[in-house]
């Protein structure tokens, strides 16, 4: 990386760890809800594909 102000690092960097703590969240519902279930499939799975398109929408600046 160049030496010089950098504006877009911290807010990259910033957004980065959130998408990862979110990557794991995520993660954890999916093994929680495999060992103990507390929705039904059909209910899970657009749950996890939410979670998943905000998590991109996150790490793309969006909100």
């Amino acid at each position: 990386m160049p030496d010089g102000d950098c504006t877009l690092c911290p807010e990259l960097l910033t957004r980065l760890g959130a998408t990862a703590g979110g990557l794991r969240a995520l993660a954890d519902l999916i093994e929680s809800e495999t060992v103990e279930p507390t929705m039904p499939w059909r209910d899970l799975l657009p749950t996890i594909a939410l979670r998943a398109r905000n998590l991109a929408e996150q790490a793309e600046g969006r909100y």
